[in-house]
């Protein structure tokens, strides 16, 4: 399994990110990737986390596809956090990949102690998913709605799983946990908002339907296995 974590103008809650995986991990096949645009200023700050991967991508959702596209033939299963979640339970990579293993593939949260089964802030899903799809993060989606998406394929597949005892903290100023940084300003103004929520409307009523659908032959090869919400 390898995480993405897409990070701008944050190197250190990158960092406490990396420090948080690093001590919870059980498997030594367990990696994380952080994806940093190559255009942002602080990118020096960065280089001393492992795996950096510099990104000319534009939003969160193109910086997560490039990397998954690029790691999709290496990892069994890719899975996403922001730089302001943290990993408070131990051994939660192996829970999921146990669970994902036995049920024949799908998608995977923890509990983000915000949302917790309301939305995927956070996301761990077969790789297969992402090669049949041709991306991990909503094409078109700049930040937001992209939990909404990976909720939904989860329900039409009948394989999206919640582990409510699997704390991944969700460090959020709406949560009262962050500061309102002028990166959280950015992606969470009204206008990206609703040019999110377009795209995924777009995408419900016009691709959903279809996208379930590969990604459902995709997982054929690991037979038979129902989800869990």
């Amino acid at each position: 399994m390898v995480v993405i974590c897409p990070s701008r103008g944050r190197p250190d809650k990158a960092k406490e990110a990396y420090a948080a995986f690093n001590v919870t991990k059980a498997s030594d096949d367990t990696d994380i990737k952080f994806v940093i645009d190559a255009d942002d200023k602080t990118y020096g700050d960065y280089v001393s986390l492992p795996f950096c991967m510099p990104v000319h991508a534009g939003g969160m959702g193109n910086a997560l596809n490039a990397a998954a596209i690029d790691m999709v033939d290496v990892y069994d299963y890719i899975g996403f956090i922001g730089d302001d979640h943290r990993f408070r339970t131990y051994g939660w990579d192996e829970h999921i990949e146990r669970t994902l293993n036995e049920a024949g593939g799908g998608i995977a949260y923890g509990n983000d102690l915000m949302q917790s089964i309301n939305l995927p802030t956070q996301v761990f899903m077969s790789s297969s998913i992402v090669k049949a799809l041709g991306w991990m993060a909503l094409p078109g989606a700049k930040h937001l709605y992209l939990d909404d998406t990976w909720k939904s394929l989860g329900e039409g597949l009948d394989r999206l799983f919640y582990f409510p005892e699997l704390i991944i903290e969700h460090m959020h100023p709406a949560a009262g946990k962050a500061e309102w940084d002028d990166n959280y300003k950015r992606v969470n103004d009204q206008s990206v908002y609703n040019h999110d929520l377009a795209v995924f409307i777009d995408w419900r009523d016009h691709q959903y339907v279809n996208d379930v659908a590969k990604a459902r032959a995709a997982l054929e090869h690991h037979g038979d296995g129902g989800g869990v919400e």
